[in-house]
């Protein structure tokens, strides 16, 4: 009897022993669930943690702007090389004439045009429903005031300074959360430019060039080592300019043709609306650079510009014309 009271004895132990264990045993896996648990709630704690905040900041003409967290629908007229360049789809997009960029259609095809004649204008802004609306600068907005355009939308002025399209992508890249995407882009094309400046120098040597606009019977536009695509030939890619060459965009007569004769390379600019270069003029027909057949015809679309993109195609067209 004494034996079998021992033996029943062991059992509740033995009994209370396993349960004891079994909930130290779940108490862990409570604990680990929780941490697991944790670990996956948290997610929407630590995602609401990094997600993107409206931010006030201060734009070119010292307004302090409220830019939406994350902007759906922006207005950025003649910004759009940027834009795609840092992977954004404006809402409208720049045309002049009704044209737009051509060049960026291959993604901007079926966005609305805006009508930029003297500017864009506040109501039609409106039209697009902007949550934001970025000026490369105040010269972008003649048709109407600042006031007028930040009672449509948030309105930001990126720049005192169009010409400087690199400090404008990064500054854009700020304003819409796309810093890391800006300096990609400019890392992308600073390294293509390093590499196609070797190639047509090994390819040509140390030449010059022109970009050349016909203006009919008032003669002829040079574009200087500060405008648009001149500053990528001369500051880019390193082409010698010609004696002739004066300021950044001035208007030469067709008597000065002849002063063009150092000049290798004549890049001319062409494309809807654009005037013919002076083919039937002796003085064309006697320059140098027409006789050895290095005349080429250019599409104004990209290189009457100064962006990411438009520089890119720039060099190709370079690239393509004198390396062989």
């Amino acid at each position: 009897m004494k034996r079998s009271r021992k033996w029943v004895g062991l059992a509740v132990v033995c009994m209370l022993t396993t349960v004891i264990l079994a909930g130290c045993g779940a108490g862990n896996d409570t604990k680990q669930g929780g941490t697991a648990t944790a670990s996956a709630q948290p997610t929407a704690h630590a995602t609401a943690a990094v997600a993107p905040k409206e931010r006030i900041l201060k734009d070119a003409m010292g307004h302090e702007v409220k830019i939406p967290a994350q902007p759906k629908n922006v207005i950025a007229p003649f910004l759009e090389d940027s834009l795609t360049a840092i992977g954004v789809k404006p809402a409208a997009q720049w045309s002049a004439a009704g044209e737009p960029q051509q060049y960026l259609q291959n993604v901007l095809k079926g966005v609305p045009i805006l009508d930029m004649t003297g500017g864009l204008k506040p109501e039609q802004a409106l039209s697009h429903n902007p949550d934001l609306i970025i000026l490369v600068s105040p010269n972008y907005m003649k048709n109407g005031t600042y006031e007028e355009f930040s009672k449509v939308a948030p309105t930001y002025v990126l720049s005192n300074d169009e010409n400087d399209w690199r400090g404008n992508l990064t500054k854009l890249g700020e304003v819409l959360g796309k810093t890391s995407e800006a300096e990609q882009a400019l890392k992308k094309y600073d390294q293509q430019i390093s590499e196609s400046k070797d190639k047509i120098r090994a390819a040509v040597g140390d030449k010059s060039a022109v970009l050349f606009q016909s203006a009919n019977e008032k003669g002829f536009k040079l574009f200087g080592a500060n405008f648009y695509s001149g500053k990528l030939l001369y500051q880019g890619i390193g082409f010698k300019q010609p004696k002739l060459l004066k300021g950044d965009y001035e208007t030469y007569s067709l008597e000065t043709l002849a002063q063009l004769d150092d000049v290798d390379y004549i890049f001319v600019l062409s494309g809807k609306g654009r005037a013919k270069p002076p083919v039937d003029n002796p003085l064309w027909q006697q320059l140098p650079a027409v006789k050895q057949g290095h005349v080429y015809e250019v599409d104004s679309g990209h290189w009457f510009n100064q962006n990411a993109i438009a520089n890119k195609l720039v060099i190709d067209d370079v690239l393509k014309a004198l390396v062989k």
